[in-house]
């Protein structure tokens, strides 16, 4: 029985560690262009525009988030110093 340890073994091919991956074509919503920077009043309202019916924001999403986080146990305190307030002796 040969001992199998005694060599080391074959050394991979660098062919053997490429992972081909496909390419996939981005077919996102891409916005529109910037209008000429000579009209800044322009610019502000398309950015305005764009944004007015645009779906929520991380920013809102984390004041949603924060009210839910903060209002739900200050409702809970208020609701219970009610009760303690209405039922003291």
């Amino acid at each position: 029985m040969p001992n199998d340890f005694a060599r080391l073994p074959e050394r991979p091919r660098a062919d053997d560690l490429v992972v081909e991956v496909p390419a996939f074509e981005d077919d996102r919503p891409q916005p529109e262009p910037a209008p000429p920077a000579a009209a800044p009043e322009l610019v502000a309202a398309t950015e305005f525009a764009r944004t007015s019916h645009a779906p929520a924001t991380i920013r809102r999403t984390q004041v949603r988030a924060g009210v839910w986080i903060a209002g739900v146990p200050i409702a809970v305190l208020v609701v219970v110093a009610a009760v303690q307030v209405l039922f003291a002796r």
